[in-house]
């Protein structure tokens, strides 16, 4: 399989909305897990804030796109990847502030970024990562989007799309005089104006 197509994954993930929806997901773990873990601020392994975070995404995503007839998800050992349209293959990662993502290096996890290789049986699929990153303190994230990487080269990204924006209601105008009413009409003349010449003589 040759390297990742950007164009081929923006068209897969942006059928059915995949793409805003998955983003949705990954953002909601987000806010259920700091509503549930209150005290992870000072949780000494920052690792278990990741290991929670992914869970929650993984967990969200499979219910979001369950009604998805393109979309199917694949367990293997400890982790699990979604193929879609039977295109585009992807996993959810937690990403650094480059891009890159942290995986125990075995033989199979080096594979995914490996294009030549077919990985777990199944051959000709776009295979990216979909990640989330931290900000610096691990307070909020940073960015949620797609990478494309061959081994240790990133290729592209893209950031994954929002839902469409709520349009904020306009307080009323408020009703205005017509120009006429608003014009300064001259002073009635009085008798002492209308004197004419002779008069003042």
């Amino acid at each position: 399989m040759p390297n990742p197509d950007e164009a081929v994954v923006r068209r897969v993930l942006a059928q059915n909305e995949r793409d805003v929806r998955i983003r949705f997901c990954i953002e909601k773990a987000w806010e259920d897990l700091k509503l549930k873990y209150t005290d992870m601020a000072w949780w000494r392994r920052k690792s278990t804030t990741r290991a929670i975070m992914w869970e929650n995404s993984v967990q969200s995503v499979l219910a979001e796109l369950s009604g998805d007839n393109g979309i199917r998800s694949v367990p293997h050992d400890d982790t699990i990847s979604f193929i879609a349209d039977d295109l585009v293959r992807f996993r959810l990662k937690k990403a650094a502030l480059s891009l890159f993502t942290s995986n125990f290096p075995t033989p199979l996890a080096g594979l995914f970024h490996t294009h030549e290789a077919d990985l777990f049986g199944h051959a000709g699929h776009h295979r990216v990562e979909i990640v989330h990153v931290f900000n610096r303190f691990q307070t909020a994230l940073d960015w949620i989007g797609v990478v494309g990487r061959e081994k240790k080269e990133i290729l592209w990204k893209f950031e994954l799309p929002r839902g469409g924006a709520s349009i904020e209601a306009l307080p009323p105008v408020v009703p205005t005089k017509p120009a006429s009413d608003s014009v300064l009409s001259p002073a009635a003349k009085t008798g002492q104006d209308t004197k004419t010449n002779e008069d003042k003589k």
